[in-house]
């Protein structure tokens, strides 16, 4: 299959079509094979008969390349640390990345499902609302409104980019939590993600505090580890 290696091919197999939380890649990963394959001109029919995908759901998962870079680590396959890949796909339907960024927020902080986030996107899109407002239209319809809070933090250094790039998204979450754990073990309950370019943490109110608090800038201590850790295994291994 053009643009994609047959290591490829079998990761998309084993991610793609299945129930599990734990798989091979990560929804933007898939994306980026499902592009990369037909940019190199492999037809979504022939991508459909490989990797046993109907062509709909190759649709939804090439919508994803439209969200906005920086919030793309945050779509994963489930959990409540990140968007999953369905409700993702929806909200990559807005015109803008300012409303990706807006809504993906919403949606972590108020626990948004992905009906909630469907009805915010048609609001936005058929009536053009704020996007501000079309979140707490669909707000005012719960009995009761919970709310976390959300950080999300760049990743800095290109060559750290690099090396995320090569590692699965839980390899990346395993690294990501040492980093988080050994800086600042005292922190209440926290989730959280690791990607390429950016990472996140989601929480209640007392992770806020906690990290409004903290002596030291989170994003560069996670950097700083981030780098360090890296480099550290990089040189064990030579």
């Amino acid at each position: 299959m053009k643009g994609i290696s047959a290591e490829n091919q079998r990761d998309l197999i084993l991610s793609v079509g299945i129930h599990k939380r734990e798989r091979p890649l990560s929804p933007i990963a898939v994306a980026e094979l499902l592009e990369n394959a037909i940019n190199s001109g492999t037809t979504i029919q022939e991508l459909s008969n490989e990797i046993l995908l109907n062509s709909t759901m190759i649709t939804r998962f090439r919508r994803l390349m439209n969200l906005a870079p920086e919030i793309q680590h945050l779509v994963c396959w489930g959990g409540e640390s990140g968007i999953t890949f369905s409700t993702a796909s929806e909200i990559a339907r807005l015109r803008t990345s300012k409303e990706h960024k807006f809504l993906v927020k919403a949606t972590l902080e108020h626990g948004l499902s992905k009906k909630e986030a469907i009805q915010v996107v048609e609001v936005r899109n058929k009536f053009g609302k704020p996007i501000n407002e079309c979140v707490e239209e669909i707000l005012k319809m719960r009995p009761r409104v919970i709310r976390r809070y959300l950080f999300i933090g760049a990743v800095k250094s290109s060559e750290v980019q690099k090396r995320l790039s090569k590692m699965t998204q839980e390899e990346r979450n395993v690294l990501f939590n040492k980093a988080v754990t050994s800086n600042y073990p005292d922190l209440p309950y926290w989730e959280g993600l690791l990607g390429i370019k950016g990472f996140n943490l989601i929480g209640s109110e007392d992770l806020d505090q906690a990290l409004s608090k903290l002596r030291s800038d989170f994003e560069s201590t996670i950097n700083d580890y981030l780098q360090s850790s890296i480099l550290e295994n990089e040189q064990s291994t030579d």
